[in-house]
This record gives C-alpha cells, sequence and structure tokens, in this order.
C-alpha cells in the first residue's frame, strides 16, 4: 500500500511539474493569437467543447432517433469526474454507450438525466467523450439544450460547454396505439 501510495505521488508530482513546463509557453502564444472559429454556445472563457447531433433518421417530435453527444475538455492536464446532464425530455439508460461501452447503472444518475463518469484523465487535451443516446423518442418540438463538465482537479480550462439540437414538428399528429375515448 506504501509503495502505490508512493508510485502515485510521483507520478503526480511530475505531471504537475510538466503541466508548468508546457503552460508558460502556451499561455504567451495564445495571448497573441486570435481565432475566428465559431463554437457552439458556452463561458467566455472555456476552452471545453460540447457538440449534439442527430446520428438517427428523424429530427421531429414523438418519432425515434439517436443522438451523439461529443465533448472535450481540452485541459492541459485533469483528472476526476465529467459530467453530462441532458435536458427535461431526454434521458440515458444502459442501452446508451460512452466510447462505445455501455453504460452502467452507477454512472445514471438523478433518474436519466446526469452521466458520471469518474476517475479519467486527460493529458494535454487528448480526451473526447461520446455519449451516444440511443433509439430515443424524441420531445415536443422545441430546443434542448445539453451540457457536459469537467469537474476535477484541472489546469487549463473553464470545465463546461454547453450545445443544442433543434426537435421539429410532426406535419401529422401520431395515430393513437389503441381504440381511446
Amino acid at each position: 500500500m506504501k509503495m502505490k501510495h508512493k508510485f502515485f505521488s510521483t507520478v503526480m508530482a511530475s505531471l504537475f511539474g510538466l503541466v508548468l513546463l508546457l503552460s508558460l509557453p502556451t499561455a504567451s502564444f495564445a495571448a497573441e493569437s486570435s481565432s475566428t472559429v465559431h463554437e457552439p454556445e458556452m463561458s467566455t472563457k472555456a476552452t471545453a467543447t460540447l457538440f449534439a447531433k442527430y446520428t438517427g433518421a428523424s429530427q421531429q417530435e414523438w418519432s425515434f432517433s439517436d443522438i451523439e453527444l461529443t465533448y472535450r475538455p481540452n485541459t492541459i492536464l485533469s483528472l476526476g469526474v465529467m459530467e453530462f446532464t441532458l435536458p427535461s425530455g431526454f434521458t440515458a439508460t444502459t442501452k446508451d454507450t460512452v466510447n462505445g461501452h455501455a453504460l452502467r447503472e452507477r454512472q445514471i444518475l438523478n433518474n436519466g438525466k446526469t452521466v458520471r463518469l469518474p476517475l479519467n484523465i486527460d493529458l494535454i487535451g487528448a480526451a473526447e467523450f461520446k455519449l451516444s443516446l440511443n433509439n430515443k423518442t424524441l420531445p415536443a418540438a422545441g430546443t434542448y439544450k445539453f451540457r457536459a463538465e469537467n469537474k476535477s482537479l484541472s489546469i487549463g480550462s473553464k470545465f463546461y460547454a454547453e450545445d443544442t439540437i433543434v426537435v421539429q414538428k410532426r406535419s401529422t399528429p401520431p395515430t393513437q396505439p389503441c381504440n381511446c375515448k
């Protein structure tokens, strides 16, 4: 146990030193550069990004579709928890996947509104998390905001990003599944 603690402390100290060395040149370079690329809506100082898109065939209310959320923390170093927060009308289940692996019940919180991924690491902005919401019944027509957040020990990011999808109105109402009065 003592060796594991010593090894972990050594690795963390080395990573912290690497971060300090890398942060000095990137901070001065970032001050001189400018960008005109349009990013999804997020905090004015955030470097994290979230992209929400349909991967299923339909974008109409009350139909079935797949939705993919791609989150990039873009931190210099982060170690800890990553969370997706879903808007009203959407829920995560164990049939959904993150980075190609099925979600576990312990990763799904708040009645399916939150997906929490513990013990993640991002070094020099290399991490990417893809949450696939599979075969979901789309809610009523409207705009829905998704959020992803890096809740961890982190250097180099404002931790969260948001993006929206628009659910289209159906041209005809759905048919009743029974002889309801």
